[in-house]
């Protein structure tokens, strides 16, 4: 979830009380929105969602990052274009929030709400005992891609990042929970990743955000901190890198769409095969990412400073 919405982050930095009273002020509007989703359709939270952040968040902290991001990404379109698809990025957060409150019901109704595409290889492999490596994108409802293990009956743990409000911590854990997948924070480490991997079990990650520690790779033609752990996590388990996206398909109607497994170069060193299957990863987010700019909800500074126009 978005933080200080209210103020800015150094403003909330320069004055910790200041910091922690936005924090109880915001998370005390989103249950109140939390409140009135919940009561909704999943049509009508849906669009109630999409007003709200799309009303709000262009004024908000995250705005600007998510600017220039796109004007990284896309730096021949206009900083009116942009200035559109920001405000498309609000209105997906505020779906996809939504679709988090009305999971439940969505997945009760998934016969008439969600279509399922897996491709064959991936299906053939996900049948045998072998643990998988999800991968996706903040792109649409990324979040409907755990409803996989509903689907196929698959173990799945997900990772996941705590929010930094920890007056909406709780709240945004039960929410999560009702995923049906076992969640590991993204400060656990490795090994617990592993233990899954190791006893046969799937993971999920969504890896397009920027990783401190992380190695220069390309996406969208710049060099980016990126995560490559999914790629070295399947290497040493001998799992699939199985890349899964999440798309709108009309009012509360979505498809979930997995793709071939990640090919693993058969020589060269670990490093090398970990970024040239990161590498093949990217590709894919790119191509999501050009069909639904509006959809892609990145809202912290993807690439160095220095690509910034």
């Amino acid at each position: 979830m978005p933080e200080y919405y209210l103020v800015p982050k150094r403003a909330a930095r320069a004055w910790p009380w200041l910091g922690r009273a936005v924090q109880w002020l915001e998370a005390a509007v989103f249950r109140a929105v939390f409140w009135l989703l919940d009561r909704l359709s999943p049509e009508r939270a849906s669009a109630w969602g999409a007003a709200l952040f799309g009303w709000l968040g262009p004024y908000s902290d995250k705005a600007r990052k998510a600017d220039t991001n796109l004007s990284i990404a896309f730096p021949d379109q206009s900083e009116a274009w942009r200035r559109e698809k920001v405000r498309g990025v609000f209105r997906s957060l505020g779906k996809s929030t939504a679709e988090l409150i009305k999971l439940g019901q969505i997945w009760r109704e998934h016969e008439q709400r969600i279509e399922f595409e897996v491709a064959p290889a991936a299906r053939e492999y996900l049948a045998g005992d072998g643990g998988a490596v999800f991968v996706t994108a903040h792109v649409g409802p990324w979040q409907l891609t755990n409803l996989i293990s509903l689907h196929l009956g698959l173990e799945i743990s997900t990772i996941y990042a705590p929010e930094s409000n920890a007056a909406l911590r709780e709240q945004m854990l039960m929410l999560r929970e009702s995923f049906g997948v076992q969640l590991i924070p993204s400060d656990a480490g490795a090994r617990p990743l592993l233990k899954e991997l190791n006893a046969g079990r799937c993971i999920g990650m969504a890896m397009d955000t920027r990783l401190d520690t992380g190695v220069l790779i390309p996406f969208f033609g710049r060099e980016a901190l990126t995560n490559t752990t999914a790629a070295r996590l399947a290497l040493k388990t001998g799992s699939a890198l199985i890349p899964i996206r999440a798309e709108r398909r009309g009012k509360a109607r979505y498809k979930v769409t997995v793709y071939e497994p990640i090919a693993s170069p058969a020589t060269g060193a670990t490093d090398a095969r970990a970024l040239a299957m990161t590498a093949a990863v990217h590709r894919h987010f790119e191509d999501w990412i050009r069909e639904q700019p509006d959809q892609w909800i990145c809202l912290k500074r993807r690439w160095p400073k220095a690509h910034r126009l």
